[in-house]
């Protein structure tokens, strides 16, 4: 179940009510689990990041035009599942997860794009003032390169400041709080501020703090914080591999900061300990049979305000760590997206220890318009797809992204924002072999349908997907490409690491063509000797589709020689 994020607006932040825990076992070594991960990954605007990277344990997956992945079923720690995303541009994130055996666990996580806040001459030193109030004071001399050799150019400063009072610090926080403080104990956070940082040289190149330097960090405290903020306060920095907060150093109260010093980057936070334990619960619609997956759960702590939120599994199930002896109030959400209305409430708790709640069931009314659909998503042949999901949208309410289970059926339940709705949309995708559905309208009334078999069996518009070195395969779902009097060109059409351009001459016929030039995740090569070609199988006009793959060796315009494998289908766009 996805753990619930602890939002106290112009108050504390602390981590999390519902987290990725276990009192006597902490860090992630009890249980296992069978669990297959699948969500979305969001920019800061709520919209779809595609590309991103993703990976559990030992499977990864990259994200689609909508943001989507799925990965295959894998077996993790409990308590302690962790996803990390990666992508250029964007700060990686990991984060640690409550799942029960043989759950699918859907989940949303948000990435910060890495933003330059200045730059300093790596001999001199100089102070970054960080949007948001931070500020870093580097000393001369502070800077090396990534094997700690010295480095004396500019160095570029990338800094983002994690606001405590931002109603959706849940989103895109780092891990989940909780964190090992300097006697290796488990302990959970409330944060008077965060700041992640990195630094690299004008070229790219990977930067850090030299040996035996310290850089100066000054963290801005809230109004709202000021006069409950301790005189001291430990520092905690975020280890993207263990998905864990860990102590190191502290900082002191100077005036309305705190000023402490870093001899490393990566998330640092100011924080003050809290103790906490377990809750669980399920949640269904109607009856016991029906279980309510990717509801919103509400938890507030009676005594303060605060509040935290998080969404149930496929199974009903939320869980995780709530703070120990307080009263709270639980409300069932659904969904977010009518206007965060509410259907039930109840006050929970106080509670000493781990503790499960009655089974929540919540009944169907006027006021409460439900719509059910099931089906199966199926390949061209009729096979049924595993690897699959559906895009149900009703204009002007809501875009749901569901996941069919293991034989491609999928039955879904849901709330409509509106008693007058009268269709929804559903297109199916699979995420293996990049094909889509014809887009399917659901009629609403009636409010329940079985639209049978939905077949995936188009492909995607447009897609170009690679190989390089052997390495992890890139997929692009926006590409631009078209010909002109200098030959063909087929590319990304984004600015990240992570991008292709190739040109051939081709002259609008079919074909195999040696790649003239290419340049592939800031590789080039002008002039590109060896064996890359193209295998063109479909050309035509502005407007139609080129496809065909790539295949073969070349030299970049340093010598080194590379391999590169791929595909494309690309819309002439000139």
């Amino acid at each position: 179940m996805q753990k619930l994020k602890l939002l106290l607006p112009l108050a504390l932040f602390i981590g999390a009510f519902f987290m990725a825990c276990q009192e006597d076992d902490p860090f992630g070594n009890g249980p296992m689990a069978d669990v297959t991960f699948a969500g979305r990954i969001i920019d800061e605007s709520g919209e779809a990041v595609k590309g991103a990277l993703v990976k559990a344990g030992d499977e990864a997956a990259v994200t689609d035009a909508n943001g989507v992945f799925r990965l295959e079923s894998l077996r993790l720690p409990a308590m302690h599942a962790m996803v990390t995303v990666s992508k250029a541009g964007y700060f990686d994130v990991s984060r640690p997860y409550i799942v029960e055996d043989d759950a699918l666990q859907t989940i949303t996580i948000q990435l910060l794009e890495k933003k330059q806040a200045g730059l300093i001459s790596a001999g001199a030193g100089g102070l970054v003032n960080v949007p948001g109030g931070p500020s870093l004071n580097f000393p001369a001399n502070a800077v090396t390169d990534a094997n700690g050799n010295a480095y004396s150019g500019t160095a570029l400063v990338f800094a983002r400041y994690l606001d405590p009072s931002d109603p959706n610090l849940g989103l895109f926080l780092p891990g989940d709080m909780t964190a090992e403080n300097a006697a290796d104990e488990e302990v959970f956070l409330a944060t008077y501020g965060m700041l992640g940082v990195e630094i690299e040289g004008p070229s790219g190149q990977k930067l850090k703090i030299a040996s035996g330097k310290e850089v100066e960090l000054r963290m801005p405290i809230l109004a709202s914080q000021l006069a409950s903020a301790p005189s001291s306060i430990p520092l905690w920095h975020y280890d993207l591999e263990d998905g864990h907060w860990k102590e190191e150093g502290s900082a002191q109260k100077v005036g309305n900061e705190y000023v402490g010093k870093v001899s490393h980057f990566s998330f640092w936070n100011c924080d003050a300990p809290f103790p906490l334990t377990q809750l669980h619960g399920k949640i269904y619609l109607e009856n016991a049979n029906q279980p309510l997956a990717n509801a919103c759960v509400r938890i507030t702590m009676l005594s303060t305000g605060a509040y935290s939120f998080g969404y149930t599994d496929g199974n009903g199930h939320f869980g995780g760590c709530i703070p120990k002896d307080e009263a709270l109030k639980l409300e069932v959400i659904l969904p977010e997206s009518c206007g965060g209305q509410v259907y039930h409430t109840e006050n929970v708790g106080p509670f000493s220890g781990v503790s499960t709640l009655p089974n929540i069931i919540i009944p169907a009314s006027a006021q409460l318009p439900l719509i059910r659909i099931s089906g199966r998503l199926v390949g061209c042949s009729g096979q049924s797809i595993p690897n699959g999901y559906l895009k149900f949208e009703v204009v002007n309410e809501f875009k749901n992204f569901l996941f069919a289970d293991a034989n491609g059926s999928f039955n879904y339940v849901g709330v409509l924002c509106n008693s007058n709705t009268q269709a929804g949309i559903l297109t199916g995708y699979d995420l293996t072999n990049l094909l889509e559905s014809l887009p399917l309208t659901v009629s609403i009334p009636p409010n329940t349908a079985n639209v049978g078999d939905i077949t995936i069996c188009t492909a995607l518009t447009e897609y170009i997907r690679y190989t390089l070195d052997g390495g992890q395969e890139i997929v692009k779902l926006d590409p631009l490409g078209g010909m002109n009097a200098f030959g063909t060109t087929i590319s990304t059409g984004d600015s990240t690491q992570q991008t292709i351009i190739l040109s051939f001459n081709n002259n609008g016929q079919l074909g195999v063509f040696p790649i003239s030039a290419i340049s592939v995740n800031q590789v080039g090569s002008n002039n590109a000797s060896g064996t890359l070609t193209t295998n063109l199988t479909s050309f035509g006009n502005v407007g139609d589709p080129m496809v065909g793959t790539i295949g073969g060796t070349f030299q970049d315009n340093g010598g080194a020689s590379h391999t590169l494998s791929g595909s494309y289908r690309v819309i002439r766009d000139w």
